[in-house]
């Protein structure tokens, strides 16, 4: 069995054990504008080197987002019954990301995440948090940043 790539150089190894299903292609320190793309996997005649069978395969090759990032910053300077945005995003991330922003304890899993607040007098000081997740990060692991709410 034979794996080719359009990139040359790259450290691979072949886990190839056909008596137990396994033809596993292995990137050593993938990377994703390396990596990410079309691979090429042909089994070729013992002797002879004639083509057996030829597949494609789309490999993604997973990153995970950059810490989460709030538009206003740590502290986001607002006025008392003016709408206020807070978005929450982050940069990055090779798959759809989730990013939350919330107060208390609601949920939205979006891939960029905006909350418009109308802020009363009793906001003031109040702490927003935004987190960002996505499956190249280990399970359970998330990134947050919080924002406070100053309300004039």
């Amino acid at each position: 069995m034979v794996w080719r790539t359009k990139l040359i150089g790259i450290e691979m190894r072949l886990d190839f054990r056909p008596d137990r299903g396994i033809y596993d292609l292995l990137i050593k320190n993938a990377s994703y504008s390396r990596d990410n793309g079309r691979f090429e996997c042909r089994v070729k005649a013992v002797g002879t080197g004639a083509d057996v069978h030829q597949e494609y395969y789309n490999v993604t090759v997973l990153t995970p987002p950059q810490p989460p990032q709030v538009a206003a910053g740590n502290i986001a300077i607002a006025t008392e019954d003016k709408r206020q945005e807070l978005t929450c995003s982050s940069i990055g991330s090779s798959q759809p990301l989730q990013a939350t922003i919330n107060r208390g304890g609601s949920k939205d899993l979006q891939t960029s995440s905006t909350l418009i607040v109308t802020p009363r007098r009793d906001d003031d000081g109040v702490t927003y948090r935004c987190v960002v997740w996505n499956r190249a990060m280990p399970e359970g692991q998330r990134l947050e940043t919080t924002v406070t709410l100053s309300v004039n």
